[in-house]
């Protein structure tokens, strides 16, 4: 080594060093021993360079005899990498120093000997004879191994783990039948007393190993369990230092252990239940002897010899944890245990265990304090195989049939049958489990097939459900026959058993008659109206309701046919009821709530996603034969609202399911005519040619696509708009003829000319709108522009017989119009041709601008959405054509609201120019989402800003609607494809709102008309702005509205500014501190002008709801009787005491508040009065 360093200069440095030096130092002496020509040499003198250090013994030199310790070890760490650096003779005589340092150096040498040697034993050379000697060097240690740090016990213990797996790899069981194994016993010795988490981890792990793989003595075998059983039940307890190791990780250690083999059965079975049977155990730690025990049980191999010995003691312990119990974590325990001790037992020993088990729980059932008990306690043995449940079944099965009949407790009653169901609901689960029936022999039936078809049902449960589902029955026969529906459920589900091939166990018909009792509270009754019991004020319990609904969601998918009774007994049940000339109760409610049970079953996420589709279609053919039976019989158009509705949710639901399951490919026009072909030729029904069509149509696999989900939606659209539109020539619209115009207008279901029956009918035009754009959005791009969905919007597909215009049609005064915009809602932005889009658009702007109005409000109101959905989604791309395009549109509105505001403004109805003033609003709102930069091409939004609030006329009216530039609509929310800008709100407060703060208040220039008109205005842009957006002009915020509390109109204008007010103080109440006096003094002033403004509203009931005896009757609702308003005042008021300010702050405005909510908490609406008194109370207990 003349070349290399000196090992004892090394050790040296080692000993000084510090961190990753020493890395670079132990690097070096493993390299000069590889690289030596004479290693035994070489080793010699590297073991040597530590003497120093050895040769002292005073207690200072302990870390420096530690470091140099570990400068041998570090090194072994890095030559343990290479397999052959050691011979066997140099691996021994290392093995012996390091073993001698632990009778000799038991302060400094252990750790560092302890790494040493889990090194040396994974080396090529190492002798597994040598692992006994380490172990008995180890142990020399005896008390002093306690003393050790935790850290020098883990090592040890990971240096006797390795040298097991040794021992394991190098010697067979045999081996181990001698007296070799008594190392065991030293090792107990060493370790019993450990108490650290992390070295328990590796200690339990040990024992685990030596009862698994060194066959110890019977002697040693009950020294083992006496050592691990000693820390059972285990906690872990709070320590100042963390530890990885949770409890639960000791109690599965700790658990492993007991049902590491079967030759500790004796000892850990007994010894569990014994714990078990001590009065004075916690939950967690009964539950912790269950789930150990179960473990037991379950890994055991032999259980003859294993586990029949102690199946009667623990059947004799642990029924009583559930016949007394009442904690649930421990019964489930309990009834896991004995479900996992069933499984172990078979022939004889499994039917001498049924026996005994079934003497007990025989009288127990037929006791009504343990019916319950006993039922949980049967279901877990018989569920456990087979051959439990051929044995054990047949008896119980007649015993419970028999007390049911005999019995007239009511609780009793309730009791048994609700086992009924379990043992029903049981078997279901068990014949359909293909595990448990890999168990089946060959001969036998093991499921007892023949006590559980119609003999089951005629015998128990149809006697059982005519004695108690009379009208008469007491309200206490609910609970029963609730349980009894679960059952019922079941039943029809259940099939043969063994291997021949699988069949349905119950008839078709009593599975109908099962299904009809199901039916009846779910169905039936809700429609017809009788009640389910005389008893009770409900017409169907809630409780009788929900489980029927319950059973029905299990039973549909076991009993395929049934959906379609269900559906055949919803539409005869609208009928029958329908007819009588006087409905008990609102029946279009109750067929409402009807479909969306319906809907609910079909989505119960039982169903597999074909037999979903086909309950879907059948269910929207069922709810389209309805409609056309209440067109038919020309019913008040909320039945036919109700209809569409039912189908709307229902197409939703199928078009959620198909996005999830369906993997159609792109629909096209082509594909879709071949698909409605077969619709037609499958026979479903359609509207708009009255053909009642099919229930269970497309229930064959004759449309050539798998679930053509969104083809079939697309197809019920389009026959619906086309039954409730036709096509007319000549058009009539507003006195006026145009001989010349075919357009669509209308058809005769929706003829008629009273205000109330219009009103209905536009708000059926309205949902079949909606039911069309939830539709629609669920195309791609794409499908839209194959389908030429742009053009339909407009002809309500009738193309395929006229040529059509692409414009609104003037029919019937526009009512038409939500159904266009129900189609351009749902429509991507690049699915709108140009042509079709401009068009459309510039014949929009004509209308909305005419004078006198040429539409209903009901329909200027769809008009208004449209143009705000046609401005947002014309998609200019940076092309100039079509920016000119654009900015030419806005011209006539230009014109319009330049002639409405200039100093010449048209004379005329105030409300006709403020109609006009918001369909310019919703024109600029779809622009507002998509901002074009260009001042140029915002001149119309430039004008309605700058010169709106200085109207004479119409100023002011103006500004109550500038919110409708910026709130949030769903024409153009995120499912409807708008073309939409993350920062178009922020450009368009800082370049719309911020300018005008400033004239907020009267100035030169700024006359005080302007200031509140501006103040109005921009109250009602920022209601409807995210807090962040003005979080920086805040301060000026509330100062304006502070002015504000004297110049708004209690209504609308104080709705809004209340609205921001109440913001604030959620986002930053800081920046409302210092304006506390003069806000709770505004706002009680407001408060008490809003309860002035209602007390003086007063109703005429002559008017239906629509006027008051008011001058200014003209007035908007929410003018008349300011709900909001007061309930925004009170809102603030509470949330002031829970915004983090100091009570001292607080206090002085308490008395002045006192009479002000005394007041409110007698206010005629309820949710003030209990917000009212809610700030009330949170005012009095400020301290």
């Amino acid at each position: 080594m003349a070349a290399g360093p000196r090992f004892d200069e090394l050790a040296l440095k080692y000993v000084l060093a510090d961190g990753d030096e020493k890395d670079l130092i132990s690097e070096q002496a493993a390299q000069a021993i590889e690289e030596s020509t004479n290693k035994r040499v070489t080793v010699g003198q590297w073991a040597a360079s530590v003497h120093r250090w050895l040769q002292s013994s005073g207690e200072d030199d302990l870390i420096s005899r530690a470091k140099a310790l570990d400068f041998l070890a570090s090194t072994l760490q890095i030559l343990s990498r290479r397999d052959d650096t050691f011979n066997a003779d140099q691996v021994k005589l290392l093995v012996t120093f390091f073993c001698s340092l632990f009778e000799n150096d038991h302060k400094a040498g252990v750790t560092a000997s302890t790494k040493a040697l889990r090194h040396l034993i994974v080396t090529k050379h190492f002798q597994p004879t040598l692992g006994g000697e380490i172990i008995q060097s180890v142990c020399k240690l005896g008390d002093d191994f306690k003393l050790q740090a935790p850290t020098t016990r883990l090592e040890i213990y990971h240096l006797f783990r390795g040298l097991l797996e040794i021992f394991t790899e190098a010697y067979d069981l045999e081996y181990w039948q001698s007296n070799t194994n008594g190392f065991i016993l030293d090792l107990i010795d060493l370790c019993r007393n450990e108490r650290d988490p992390e070295n328990l981890m590796m200690w339990f792990a040990i024992l685990n190993a030596i009862l698994q793989d060194f066959n110890p003595s019977v002697d040693i075998t009950s020294e083992i369990f006496k050592t691990f059983s000693a820390y059972f039940p285990i906690s872990l307890r709070s320590s100042a230092t963390p530890s990885s190791v949770t409890t639960d990780n000791l109690k599965v250690a700790l658990r492993s252990c007991f049902s590491a083999h079967h030759r500790i059965a004796s000892l850990a079975i007994p010894f569990l239940i014994d714990k078990l049977d001590k009065v004075d155990q916690t939950v967690a730690v009964k539950v912790d002897i269950l789930l150990t025990l179960d473990a037991c049980l379950v890994k055991y191999d032999h259980p003859k010899q294993s586990v029949v010995p102690h199946a009667d003691q623990i059947w004799g312990s642990l029924k009583y944890e559930v016949r007394n119990g009442e904690i649930q974590d421990i019964i489930k325990a309990t009834l896991k245990v004995l479900c996992s001790l069933t499984k172990r037992l078979d022939g004889e020993n499994l039917q001498s265990f049924l026996d005994n088990a079934w003497r007990d729980l025989k009288e127990d059932i037929a006791d009504s304090k343990y019916t319950a008990q006993a039922g949980r306690l049967l279901v877990a043995i018989v569920g456990a195989t087979p051959e439990s449940f051929a044995l054990l079944m047949p008896r119980a099965l007649e015993h419970i049939k028999k007390t049911i009949k005999h019995n007239t407790s009511i609780i009793h009653k309730r009791h048994l049958i609700a086992l009924m169901s379990s043992v029903v609901k049981l078997r279901l689960h068990l014949a359909s489990d293909s595990d448990f029936n890999k168990h089946q022999s060959d001969d036998g039936i093991l499921l007892s097939d023949d006590l559980f078809g119609d003999s089951l049902f005629h015998d128990l449960y149809s006697p059982f459900w005519e004695e108690h589902s009379v009208s008469s029955s007491p309200i206490e026969y609910i609970g029963v026959l609730r349980e009894a529906m679960q059952g019922l459920g079941g039943l029809v589900g259940q099939v043969s058993s063994g291997k021949e091939p699988v069949k349905r166990l119950c008839s078709d018909s009593t599975c109908e008659t099962i299904i009809g009792l199901l039916a009846k509270p779910v169905i039936i009754c809700p429609l017809k109206g009788p009640k389910y019991f005389d008893s009770v004020e409900e017409r169907v319990p809630q409780d009788l309701f929900d489980a029927g609904e319950e059973a029905l969601r299990n039973a549909v998918p076991l009993y395929p046919p049934s959906f379609r009774y269900l559906l055949l007994q919803f539409l005869s049940s609208i009928k029958d009821t329908y007819g009588f000339q006087t409905q008990p109760h609102d029946l279009s409610l109750q067929i409402r709530n009807v479909s969306a049970t319906l809907c609910t079953i079909i989505h119960s996420g039982m169903l597999e996603p074909d037999a979903c589709w086909v309950n879907e279609a059948a269910l929207i053919n069922t709810l389209l034969q309805g409609l056309q039976w209440m067109l038919s019989e020309r019913a008040d158009p909320k039945f036919l609202i109700v209809f569409i509705d039912a189908i709307h949710a229902t197409l939703k639901r199928a078009l959620k399911q198909g996005s999830i399951w369906d993997t159609s490919p792109k629909l096209t026009k082509e594909q879709f005519h071949n698909l409605a072909r077969i619709f037609e030729t499958d026979d479903v029904p359609q509207v708009d040619l009255d053909r009642p069509g099919k229930i269970e149509a497309l229930e064959v696999e004759e449309t050539g696509s798998k679930r053509p989900r969104r083809a079939y939606c697309l197809f019920v659209v389009q026959q619906l708009y086309r039954r409730f539109t036709t096509v007319s020539n000549p058009v009539i619209f507003s006195g006026a003829s145009f001989d010349e115009l075919t357009a669509v207008a209308l058809s005769g279901d929706l003829d008629g000319t009273s205000p109330d029956l219009m009103a209905k009918q536009d708000i059926l035009l309205n949902q079949l709108g909606q039911l069309a754009a939830s539709v629609f959005r669920e195309f791609s791009e794409e499908e839209q522009r194959a389908l030429d969905l742009d053009s339909e919007a407009f002809t309500l597909f009738h193309t395929q017989k006229h040529e059509l215009p692409w414009s609104l049609s003037p029919a019937n005064d526009f009512r038409t119009a939500p159904l266009s915009l129900g189609i351009i809602q749902g429509l991507w932005p690049g699915a709108l041709r140009p042509e079709v889009h401009l068009a459309a658009l510039n014949d929009l702007i004509a209308v909305l601008i005419t004078i006198p109005m040429p539409c209903s409000e009901a329909a200027r109101a769809a008009m208004d959405a449209l143009l705000c959905v046609l401005s947002n989604k014309l998609d200019v791309k940076n092309n100039s054509v079509l920016i000119e395009q654009r900015i030419k549109t806005q011209q006539p509105l230009i014109m319009k609201i330049q002639a409405l505001m200039g100093p010449h403004q048209v004379t005329g109805n105030t409300d006709l120019k403020l109609r006009i003033f918001r369909s310019v609003l919703h024109y600029l709102a779809g622009d507002v989402a998509r901002p074009l930069t260009g001042s140029d091409q915002n001149l119309l939004l430039n004008l309605i800003i700058e010169n709106g609030a200085m109207d004479i006329m119409t100023g002011r009216q103006l500004a109550q609607n500038l919110g409708l530039l910026v709130m949030s609509r769903e024409c153009l929310s995120d499912i409807n494809h708008p073309i939409r800008k993350k920062l178009a709100l922020g450009w368009f407060y800082q370049r719309n709102v911020v300018p005008y703060l400033h004239r907020c208040f009267p100035s030169p220039g700024v006359d005080e008309r302007e200031a509140v008109n501006r103040a109005v205005g921009i109250f009602s842009i920022l209601r409807h702005l995210d807090y962040h957006i003005y979080a920086s002009e805040v301060a000026r915020v509330v100062r304006i509205g502070i002015r504000s509390f004297d110049t708004f109109k209690v209504g609308v204008e104080t709705e809004s500014l209340l609205a921001v007010l109440l913001h604030i103080l959620e986002k930053d109440p800081s920046e409302l501190r210092g304006h506390l006096a003069a806000l709770i003094l505004g706002l009680v002033t407001i408060y008490g002008m809003a309860r002035n403004v209602a007390d003086a509203a007063r109703f005429d009931p002559n008017a239906d709801g629509q006027t008051y005896r008011s001058k200014a009757s003209r007035i908007s609702a929410r003018d008349r009787d300011p709900i909001a308003t007061r309930m925004y005042t009170l809102e603030f008021f509470q949330k002031l005491t829970e915004s983090g300010y100091e009570n001292h702050l607080l206090l002085p405005h308490r008395r002045g508040l006192r009479r002000p909510l005394a007041t409110a908490c007698g206010d005629s609406v309820r949710e003030i009065r209990r917000t009212a008194l809610k700030a009330r109370q949170a005012w009095e207990g400020l301290d």
